[in-house]
């Protein structure tokens, strides 16, 4: 019995010897990935414990269990972790060949489409070969790596110190990230965009608790003050604005209720906001660029797919705001921002309103006090704007109509109504008690929406502000029978598609049923009434909103970790592993194959802004006014 734990041991050590003698190779992929960096001595430290950490720990813990599951057949066992350690290096490096070319991660919906068409995606006939003979090669290194690992000696400790190494190294990275994101040190954050499948911890309560004990971003310049650490090229060309002289420029007012639903801007549940859309432009089939709060509110500032926001993330300091807060700045707006979504914790002040006083304290207990706090600070700031006559920009953010569904009992208006249990659910679940109970969290923020707009309306400002009425997502409500609640779960219509209501002065009201974005709102406010004279491409992935689009166009929509691409009323949920397939309508119903032509739009759109310089690409643009 001795005698089989002891070969059993060695056998495994020589395991742990194959995983160490892969580090090297591993290391060289990834640093080559990152080659755009400039490197500091933190990064390099960083780096090499997300190497060991990340990415070397998993293949460990992988082996360890597959090689004890499978004791009496270890042949078999040995075999199989050979193979996935082959084909998890063999997915690093074609992985690194990819992204250098195309400027995309590969995960299942790419490699299938690479594999079905991978000329009509962009990649040439020859990475087809390189990636045959990179699989070859990639076996004959493995088997060699195998052979060495059971000649070399191997220390007596070898198990016990490898594991804790890169154990303490996962500790390492996690926590230095959390850090530098807290403090926006983009010496460590800037690696990210360029990691595949990299997803690091973002703890802002022990970032904010426990960073002192690490010397990272201290102040906002350590490691920000080259713009070609930056891996993004945001906007690609200086933006120009050519505003006539003597031009009084618009207020504007844009206002969110959380989650709320494409189908509930109506007479009965929204009565302000629907009287308020009959002297509006109203989008029939406007989809968020988010199903989470993040993903939604960076999609419509930045007027960019939500797969930039790791990038725009890691570079906010170099970045500063979107160039639409720019523009604000330049023509000397006031700001009034509004939010009780902890737009601090979530990076939006930094990434959105950099240099801007975000309030997010209000008076009350509840979400009902604190919404109509909000809503008494709202109008104040409007009212003093308009005693200073100069132009400003508010927003604000409602929150009681987000889960779990808050209101007085005044405005309980649809009956019955009771708070969802999620625990008690399931797909044959009936949500009218749910559905009436999120409505009249709804009925409730809108009529404080309605006393915003009833005192723009009463100080004659209407006459010239810009008022925009949206939401950050949808909230599903087990509409498809399949026990989805809420939002940030799928991206089916109930989760994604969401009203927007568009008031311009002067501007006749109308319908509008061709599909829109958020990514839409800014090229329009910009074009509209900045006199933006970029092509709209220079900045964002959207479209001018009134611009009537009559082919099939594909959009990206984020989530918390993963995002998906809908193309017509079909969704593809991307994750790493695996694309789920189902109707933009209906989730239990199966997606059609898309068409080449929108995967290539995609390519191009995820890709548009990403700095190379390696390519001499130039530096990100700047503002310039032309009056």
């Amino acid at each position: 019995m001795t005698g089989w734990r002891n070969k059993v041991a060695k056998q495994y050590r020589c395991l742990l010897t194959v995983v160490a003698l892969n580090v090297p190779i591993i290391y060289a992929i990834l640093l080559f990935d990152t080659r755009r960096v400039d490197f500091a001595a933190v990064t390099w430290l960083y780096f090499s414990c997300v190497v060991t950490g990340y990415y070397v720990l998993p293949i460990l813990l992988v082996i360890t269990l597959i090689y004890f599951l499978f004791l009496p057949v270890r042949k078999l066992a040995i075999i199989s972790i050979g193979a996935i350690i082959t084909m998890f290096v063999y997915y690093l490096l074609i992985d690194s060949l990819t992204y250098n070319i195309t400027k995309i991660h590969i995960d299942f919906f790419w490699l299938e489409w690479i594999i079905n068409d991978y000329q009509g995606i962009g990649l040439p006939s020859s990475t087809l070969r390189m990636a045959l003979l990179g699989l070859l090669g990639m076996i004959i290194v493995e088997l060699s790596i195998f052979i060495v690992a059971r000649r070399v000696k191997k220390p007596k400790y070898l198990i016990l110190s490898f594991t804790l190494f890169t154990a303490l190294t996962f500790g390492v990275n996690q926590y230095a990230y959390a850090v530098a994101y807290q403090r926006n040190d983009i010496r460590i954050t800037s690696l990210t965009p360029n990691l595949p499948a990299y997803i690091p911890i973002t703890s802002h309560k022990n970032a904010v608790k426990y960073g002192g004990l690490l010397p990272i971003g201290e102040n906002e310049s350590s490691g920000t003050t080259s713009e070609c650490q930056s891996s993004l090229n945001y906007p690609l060309s200086t933006m120009k604005y050519n505003i006539p002289p003597d031009t009084e420029l618009p207020n504007i007012v844009i206002v969110f209720l959380e989650s709320w639903r494409f189908d509930m801007m109506n007479e009965e549940v929204t009565p302000n906001i629907f009287a308020f859309s009959k002297r509006s432009s109203v989008f029939l089939r406007h989809f968020s660029s988010g199903n989470s709060t993040v993903a939604g509110t960076f999609g419509l500032f930045y007027g960019l797919h939500p797969t930039y926001w790791t990038a725009v993330k890691a570079n906010n300091v170099l970045i500063d705001n979107p160039v639409f807060i720019d523009v604000l700045k330049e023509n000397h707006y006031d700001f009034g921002i509004f939010a009780r979504s902890n737009f601090k914790r979530h990076k939006i002040k930094d990434a959105v309103f950099r240099g801007i006083e975000v309030h997010e304290s209000f008076a009350g207990q509840t979400k009902v006090d604190q919404d109509s706090d909000m809503t008494r600070q709202v109008i104040s700031f409007i009212r003093e704007q308009h005693r200073n006559r100069n132009p400003y920009f508010a927003f604000a953010f409602f929150k009681a109509n987000h889960f779990p569904y808050s209101y007085p009992k005044e405005d309980s208006v649809f009956l019955p109504a009771k708070d969802i249990n999620l625990m008690s659910t399931g797909d044959d679940t009936d949500p009218v008690y749910y559905r009436n109970d999120y409505m009249n969290s709804t009925y409730y923020v809108d009529r404080l929406i309605g006393e915003i707009i009833q005192q723009l309306d009463s100080l004659g400002d209407l006459a010239n502000t810009v008022v925009i009425i949206t939401t950050d997502h949808s909230e599903e409500l087990n509409d498809n029978r399949a026990n989805y609640w809420g939002h940030g779960s799928n991206f089916s219509k109930y989760q994604t598609m969401v009203p927007l209501v568009l008031y311009s002065p002067g501007q006749e009201p109308q319908q509008i049923e061709y599909a829109t974005s958020h990514i839409d709102i800014v090229p329009t406010l910009l074009q509209e009434f900045f006199g933006c004279t970029n092509d709209i491409g220079d900045y964002s992935n959207g479209r001018n909103l009134f611009e009537r689009q009559t082919e099939l166009r594909p959009f990206i929509i984020g989530s918390y970790v993963n995002h998906a691409f809908v193309i017509g009323d079909n969704v593809f949920e991307i994750y790493p592993m695996y694309t789920k397939k189902y109707k933009l309508y209906d989730i239990k119903i199966q997606a059609s194959a898309p068409p080449v032509i929108s995967l290539k739009v995609i390519k191009e759109e995820m890709t548009r802004f990403y700095h190379d310089k390696d390519t001499g690409v130039n530096s990100p643009g700047k503002l310039t006014l032309e009056k």
